[in-house]
């Protein structure tokens, strides 16, 4: 009866893969898997959906993960860390006693840059604010907000990208002419003490360069 048997699949011989083999291609397939994985959470292939900007007055982006906006309510708080992956919240200017309880309450991490109408932060305040966004990993986002959205949070947020590498021209050009115009003449040179600081300059804002 044996002989009666195929020795030879339909598909032709069948070759039995060596161990080393399997364990090689089982290797990979986790691999791709884990690859797989990495970038759905990271949404490595979507970077737009992580540009969205929040639904708040004056919002606008910063830098990629931080935005500005007007003083956010408790319940757009609670939007922005569970749908924007908001995890700081930096008032420019005094925050209001609601939101001095509410952020720490939802496991936001607080900054406070004392800033009044028409004054740009010292250099100590921006390295905090810049150690702030750079200690918050990605996917989480940091808000800045000030009471109206164009207020002294414009000159923070410009301090934030000089920091980050931008070149001031690129800075002031992502403005609005209304908020370029909101900007007091101390405040658009202590921008370019801060640009001039960064290239090497010696001026109050030396420290940003360490």
């Amino acid at each position: 009866m044996s002989a009666l048997l195929p020795t030879t699949s339909a598909l032709g011989r069948v070759t039995r893969l060596a161990g080393r083999r399997i364990a090689i291609r089982a290797a990979i397939l986790v691999l791709l898997l884990g690859a797989a994985l990495v970038v759905r959470e990271t949404g490595i292939l979507h970077p737009d959906q992580q540009q969205v900007v929040p639904p708040l007055p004056a919002a606008a982006l910063v830098l990629p993960g931080v935005f500005r906006s007007a003083t956010p309510t408790e319940t757009e708080l609670v939007l922005l860390r569970d749908t924007f992956a908001v995890k700081a919240v930096v008032s420019v200017g005094v925050p209001s006693v609601e939101e001095q309880a509410v952020v720490p309450a939802l496991g936001l991490r607080p900054l406070r840059l004392d800033l009044p109408a028409g004054a740009a932060p010292t250099a100590e305040q921006v390295l905090a604010l810049r150690d702030l966004l750079r200690s918050v990993p990605a996917p989480g986002t940091v808000l800045l907000h000030d009471g109206t959205g164009d207020g002294p949070v414009l000159v923070a947020s410009a301090m934030a990208q000089l920091v980050e590498g931008r070149p001031l021209d690129t800075v002031l050009a992502g403005f609005t002419p209304a908020e370029t115009e909101a900007l007091s003449a101390a405040q658009k040179q202590a921008l370019k003490d801060a640009a001039a600081a960064l290239a090497g300059a010696a001026n109050p804002y030396s420290a940003l360069k360490r």
